[in-house]
């Protein structure tokens, strides 16, 4: 998995997965989830949307299968 670096509040770096669909977000908390099934696309707009925090409470959390990794 790559990871991205992002600037955000909330957020230090986004990863993706495209064999396994899995989006992989660093919270500045040092917290590590996995979100599992997420399009490619989404990731793709997540990585350039201004508000990364409010992209994620809007688009991603609660949408996908989430597992806390760290």
């Amino acid at each position: 998995m790559r990871y991205h670096p992002v600037t955000s509040s909330r957020i230090s770096s986004i990863g993706y997965d495209s064999r396994n669909r899995t989006l992989e977000i660093c919270f500045h908390d040092k917290s590590i989830y996995q979100y599992q099934n997420v399009p490619e696309r989404i990731f793709t707009v997540f990585l350039t949307v201004v508000s990364k925090g409010r992209f994620y409470d809007g688009v991603i959390r609660g949408k996908f299968p989430e597992k806390k990794v760290a």
